[in-house]
């Protein structure tokens, strides 16, 4: 045994690993911020490509149910835009351009 491995060490405590809790549903939004027609987290927003994406908070973030995070390239450029605006997402091999369609809530 080594001397610098004490009987004190042999009586540690059971180390508790903390889960962290399931990923919230996205809420609902205000009435004046869903009237605003800004894409904010929560937003169903709607691209020229023909697809829908909600833009949530990164721990609701799913792709099989097409929630992309605010922290996302897509999420960061869609934020702060509205209907008929342009997000460009900024990527290695090229920029892309998405046309916002539709923003509901």
């Amino acid at each position: 045994m080594s001397k610098a491995f004490t009987r004190e060490d042999e009586s540690l405590d059971e180390v508790v690993v903390e889960r962290l809790p399931p990923p919230r549903e996205p809420s609902g939004a205000a009435p004046e911020v869903a009237a605003s027609g800004v894409v904010r987290a929560g937003a169903f927003v709607g691209l020229d490509d023909g697809s829908e994406v909600q833009v949530v908070e990164p721990e609701a973030a799913n792709a099989s149910l097409r929630r992309i995070s605010v922290e996302s390239p897509l999420g960061r450029a869609l934020l702060g835009k509205r209907k008929g605006d342009v997000a460009t997402v900024e990527r290695p091999r090229g920029d892309a351009e998405y046309e916002i369609v539709s923003v509901r809530y």
